[in-house]
């Protein structure tokens, strides 16, 4: 989501996507690697980002105090392997630091599976990142790291299960955490939770802003906004000192995928709305910091080895689940259209504007087409289905109704302002491009702090009876599935109700929208349908607090769409048409 804004005359911020930008689109007034050997002990691995083990560490490590400040995480589960990672703070930044990884069965370290050496030093920030390789499937192991005596905190971590089986899964599922806006509750609950295989975190995992920038309950580390390498793993070391990310790392594996503020606000492939080339350096180094940053403190596996640029990556669950992790932020993306967009200028509809690239969707289309999965889950970071913002139509003239029935986006950081490779999509979905259709596909998606159900299709007010027409009391006509999860502190917007209901009233697709709660959403998948559960925190501002279940919905199998549930009442519908 957009947050602050800078003038390009001087570094100054401004807001974004607020509540007053918001009511003022729809029309309203506001009443570089150095030198890495490859694993040992556990298999190998090229990644040179992840190979950092040593067969003999004590031959070039000098004993010396160390911390782990940091805790463990686990990452990128397999069925067979998975990425588990720490840091060590050394008393001294110029020799290398040696250790070794504990991996047990139990969580009392007692049932001992293998151990590896590593080594690590300041050319990785003194991170550790290992490919555990040779476990079992469907499996929950538990890890510990010792460096010079000291020892990490115990790690729980849970491999995939693997082709032939196809049992349920529960994700937790969480996006957009702003330190300055509060505190990490959701990130507690979901640790204290024992339902849950692995965390998809779809993006905004840190924010670059300096402090006082956006939000001022909690203080960054560096004070100013991150531009070098150095500002990034500061900023990315704060965030993993807080105590709730520290226990929710500590329990489950995280498949992660950036957004924008892991490199800076509203960034594309060749910039950003939130950097100033020049004063604050060049954008491609950068981008470059924030990536080399993000792939040293984060548990995941490069799909390249060494090619930080590209992240987007399949993670298979067995028969039941193929996850897509796509880049729509960082590796093709052209620059967002104007917001709110304006369809009539024909900027958000170009053939060739892209928000993933020619790459990336091959990867995508052809990776479901082949998948095996029942299920095929794509984390994405912004919104995919259409904000149709028209208030005042409730009941048209005729002429007034082709106004209704072009669709118009609010956010032009959306797919609303790539609305060619979005319709190319969907018409891949359908089988409508020359291959075949793809079924079971649910987008999850985060970006805008709030919460958003909708079923996916080329424009929800046509009827059904046209090509791309949908029925919006059964849901005939979707595609497929998208759930937005709202943030786990990142502001939403405080809209009215009656601008909600315009929303939904002109928009037929969109089955649930709460702007806002902060929390989490878990996601369960079984055989018979997907399940999305939206759950609420009571507080942000204070460490603690409760939690309540807000909402939860389903999309049947073979369906690709939501269970209806009586949200349209034949005489709204019929009132909104004018007919």
């Amino acid at each position: 989501m957009s947050g602050p804004r800078r003038k390009r005359s001087r570094i100054q911020k401004r807001p974004g996507l607020t509540r007053r930008s918001f009511l003022k689109g729809l029309g309203i007034g506001t009443a570089s690697v150095t030198g890495l050997s490859l694993l040992q002990g556990c298999g190998s691995d090229d990644n040179n980002s992840l190979g950092n083990g040593s067969a003999n560490p004590s031959d070039t490590a000098p004993t010396q105090n160390v911390q782990f400040l940091h805790s463990v995480a686990s990452g990128d589960p397999a069925f067979d392997s998975v990425v588990l990672w720490t840091r060590i703070t050394p008393e001294n930044t110029d020799n290398a630091v040696a250790g070794r990884l504990d991996v047990f069965t139990d969580e009392a370290l007692t049932t001992f599976v293998k151990s590896i050496d590593f080594q690590t030093t300041a050319a990785q920030d003194f991170t550790v990142k290992l490919v555990c390789n040779g476990l079992q499937q469907d499996t929950v192991y538990f890890y510990q790291f010792r460096s010079n005596g000291k020892t990490s905190p115990v790690g729980r971590t849970r491999t995939t299960p693997a082709a032939g089986n196809k049992r349920p899964l529960n994700f937790g599922v969480v996006s957009c955490s702003s330190l300055a806006h509060g505190f990490f509750n959701a990130y507690a609950k979901l640790a204290e939770r024992d339902d849950i295989d692995a965390i998809i975190h779809l993006g905004d995992y840190i924010y670059e802003y300096g402090s006082g920038e956006y939000g001022n309950v909690r203080e960054y580390e560096p004070a100013t906004e991150i531009i070098t390498l150095a500002d990034y793993r500061t900023r990315h070391a704060q965030y993993k000192k807080d105590p709730d990310l520290q226990k929710l790392h500590e329990r489950f594996p995280f498949i992660t995928i950036w957004d924008d503020h892991e490199s800076t606000n509203n960034s594309y492939r060749d910039g950003a709305e939130n950097h100033t080339e020049g004063v604050e350096g060049v954008w491609e180094q950068r981008k470059g910091f924030s990536q080399r940053a993000y792939d040293e403190w984060m548990p995941i596996r490069l799909p390249e080895p060494g090619n930080r640029a590209k992240i987007f990556r399949r993670v298979q669950f067995g028969d039941m689940v193929d996850l897509f992790l796509l880049d729509t932020r960082l590796f093709d993306r052209d620059i967002e259209a104007a917001t709110p967009v304006n369809p009539t200028d024909g900027v958000a509809s170009q053939p060739d504007r892209t928000m993933i690239g020619e790459e990336q969707y091959n990867f995508l289309i052809n990776g479901m087409r082949g998948s095996q999965a029942q299920w095929k889950l794509i984390g994405n970071q912004v919104v995919f289905h259409q904000w149709i913002i028209k208030p005042g139509l409730n009941n048209p003239a005729p002429a007034q109704l082709g106004e209704l029935l072009a669709p118009s986006g609010l956010n032009g950081d959306s797919w609303d302002g790539y609305s060619a490779e979005r319709q190319r999509i969907i018409n891949a979905l359908r089988g409508s491009d020359g291959g075949a259709a793809i079924d079971n596909v649910v987008i999850l998606t985060g970006d805008v702090h709030t919460s958003w159900v909708a079923d996916i299709t080329d424009n929800p007010n046509l009827p059904l009876n046209q090509v791309g027409g949908y029925n919006p009391l059964t849901g005939q006509g979707s595609v497929a599935t998208e759930f937005v999860v709202t943030s786990v502190t990142s502001p939403g917007l405080d809209l009215p109700n009656q601008i909600i209901q315009a929303i939904r009233l002109t928009s037929p697709h969109i089955k649930h929208v709460n702007v806002t709660e902060r929390g989490y959403s878990v996601l369960r998948v079984a055989e018979d349908k997907t399940t999305c559960e939206y759950w609420a925190v009571s507080t942000i501002l204070e460490r603690g607090g409760s939690e309540r279940l807000s909402a939860s919905f389903e999309v049947a199998d073979g369906a690709n769409r939501i269970t209806p549930q009586g949200l349209y009442p034949v005489n709204v519908v019929t009132s909104l048409l004018g007919v």
